[in-house]
C-alpha cells in the first residue's frame, strides 16, 4: 500500500533537519509522498521539491498556520498552497514578526523567574532565520542546563498554562481558514486532541474548514476513532502525519504515523473541484 506522512517540519521553522534530510528520511521510511508543513513559512519547499524529484518521492506543498481562539492555540494545516499568492506571503511575514515579539515576551518571563537566558541565545537556535517558536526557547533552556530535556522545558515553563507561556498568533482560526482558501490551499485542523474542545471543530465548518487531522502521533486509538467518526459526520477530509520535528520532538519519526495514499488523492480531488486562488 502506498503511504504518506502529511505533517513534517524542517529547520525553516522548529524542526532540526533540512528539507533534503526530511525527504531522505521519508524515502527511507518507504513513503510514497510527504508533506512539509513548516509553521507560517513556505521557504523549504523549493529545496524539498528538488530533493523529492531526485528521490522519486512525491512532495505535497503545505504549511502549519498559527491562530488562536479564547487564548488557546489553534493550528491550521494548509495543503497545496500556491506560493505565488502575494497577499498570503505578506500575511505569513506578519505572522513571523509576531512570533519574534512573542519569544521576547517569553524570554522576559523566564528572566523574571530567574532563568537568565538572552534573546541572542534563543534566536541563535533558529539557524535558518525562518519561523521561530517555542522549541527554540526549549533548546536554549536545555543548553543552559535549566532543564534536562526539551519536554521538561515545555512541562515546567513554556507549555500551555506554564509560567512563561504566551499565547501564539491572535489570528482567529476562521481568518486562517479564509487565508488558506484564498491562496488556493486546503485548510485542515491540526492535532485536534490538543484543543480539548471538539465543539470548536464543528463551529469552524461553516467558515470553510475542509479537513481534520484524524491520524497524529499524539492521538491514542480512542481519539483516532472519535475523530474518524466526527470527520465522517461533518463531511471533512481526513489527513494524518507524524508531526516530525527531528531532535526537537522525541518519539515521532517520519512515517511513524502515516495515511493511505487514497487520502492524498482525496485532497487533490477537492483541489481540482474548488480551486479559488487568483494568485493576487
Amino acid at each position: 500500500m502506498k503511504l504518506a506522512d502529511l505533517h513534517t517540519h524542517t529547520h525553516y521553522s522548529d524542526g532540526t533537519d533540512s528539507p533534503q534530510r526530511v525527504i531522505e528520511l521519508a524515502k527511507a521510511a518507504g513513503l510514497s509522498a510527504v508533506a512539509i508543513t513548516d509553521h507560517d513559512i513556505l521557504n523549504g519547499h523549493s529545496e524539498a521539491a528538488a530533493a523529492a524529484q531526485a528521490a522519486g518521492l512525491e512532495l505535497i506543498p503545505g504549511l502549519e498556520m498559527s491562530a488562536s481562539d479564547a487564548g488557546r492555540e489553534v493550528h491550521m494545516l494548509g495543503f497545496f498552497i500556491e506560493a505565488s499568492h502575494a497577499g498570503f506571503q505578506q500575511q505569513l511575514a506578519e505572522q513571523r514578526t509576531r512570533r519574534i515579539a512573542r519569544l521576547h515576551e517569553m524570554i522576559a518571563r523566564l528572566q523574571a523567574l530567574g532563568l537568565t537566558i538572552t534573546p541572542e541565545e534563543v534566536f541563535s537556535q533558529a539557524k535558518h532565520q525562518g519561523a521561530v517558536g517555542r522549541p527554540h526557547v526549549a533548546q536554549a533552556l536545555l543548553a543552559r542546563g535549566y532543564v534536562s530535556t526539551t519536554k521538561e522545558a515545555f512541562d515546567r515553563y513554556i507549555g500551555n498554562g506554564g509560567p512563561a507561556y504566551i499565547a501564539g498568533s491572535p489570528l482567529p482560526p476562521a481568518i486562517a481558514i479564509r487565508a488558506i482558501l484564498e491562496a488556493g490551499g486546503i485548510p485542515v485542523l491540526a492535532h485536534p486532541i490538543y484543543l480539548k474542545d471538539d465543539a470548536l471543530i464543528e463551529q469552524l465548518v461553516p467558515h470553510g474548514l475542509v479537513g481534520l487531522e484524524v491520524y497524529h502521533s499524539g492521538h491514542p486509538p480512542e481519539a483516532v476513532q472519535r475523530y474518524e467518526q466526527l470527520a465522517e459526520r461533518l463531511g471533512l477530509l481526513k489527513t494524518g502525519g507524524s508531526d516530525y520535528h527531528g531532535a526537537n520532538k522525541e518519539g515521532a519519526p517520519i512515517g511513524s504515523t502515516s495515511v493511505p495514499y487514497a487520502l492524498v488523492e482525496a485532497l487533490k480531488q477537492w483541489k481540482r473541484e474548488h480551486r479559488t486562488s487568483t494568485c493576487a
